[in-house]
């Protein structure tokens, strides 16, 4: 009966983990256009939006807490619930980076140097929409317990890798042989590097995501 009622509680985590993963693609995709355009309305209402995830994930970590005080789960139960708490943190890191970004996205649309920012944001963009999909197999593979899946998830972080260098190595380049109003460059270094941590925040939820599974933990990436 109590392994029944460990299987319900987690059930209900899961989805509470399901609606933070949505929050949190919405607010990329909602990224992606402001990228684009450098829409500062945009960029406002996903600084809004990211205390919604703050308290949403705080909730989460409620409620694993108090399944572990009142059922006290063992074994692969427990390693289940830690890592609803874990995933939750990385999730809300994950969203934070949005925030900065959006942030970022006013101070370069305020300022007049962003021609060189406007020929690297399609691979700005790119990335983000990389990190939309590492989010969506992650947590298809975490709900269908499907390891393949996860590991996939995982292994997009190289593109954004790949990418993140040619875009810094563009920027830096830029610096060093401008002189005079750089800001948007500047800022868009930023950007950049915000959006290569999503990747490796993605990547370790996919390692939590396997180690609940299988019991055994993998360096992904």
């Amino acid at each position: 009966m109590a392994k029944a009622r460990i299987d319900v509680n987690y059930a209900e985590m899961l989805g509470m983990i399901e609606d933070l993963s949505s929050h949190v693609i919405d607010i990329y995709q909602k990224s992606v256009g402001a990228l684009k355009t450098l829409d500062a309305d945009t960029a406002l209402k996903i600084i809004k939006q990211d205390q919604k995830i703050d308290d949403l994930q705080e909730e989460i970590v409620e409620e694993a807490t108090l399944m572990i005080i009142r059922q006290q789960p063992v074994a692969s139960d427990l390693r289940k619930v830690l890592m609803i708490m874990r995933l939750s943190y990385e999730y809300e890191r994950i969203a934070d980076y949005t925030k900065n970004i959006a942030e970022y996205i006013i101070l370069i649309k305020e300022k007049d140097s962003i021609e060189h920012y406007e020929k690297n944001v399609d691979k700005l963009v790119a990335m983000m929409e990389i990190v939309i999909k590492m989010l969506e197999f992650v947590f298809d593979g975490l709900k269908n317990e499907d390891k393949v899946k996860v590991k996939e998830a995982a292994a997009m972080d190289e593109k954004i890798d790949e990418l993140y260098q040619e875009v810094l190595t563009s920027f830096i380049t830029h610096i060093q042989v401008v002189d005079g109003k750089v800001f948007g460059t500047a800022y868009a270094i930023l950007i950049n590097k915000y959006i290569e941590r999503a990747g490796d925040h993605i990547t370790n939820i996919a390692e939590e995501v396997l180690f609940a599974l299988k019991g055994q933990r993998y360096t992904l990436n």
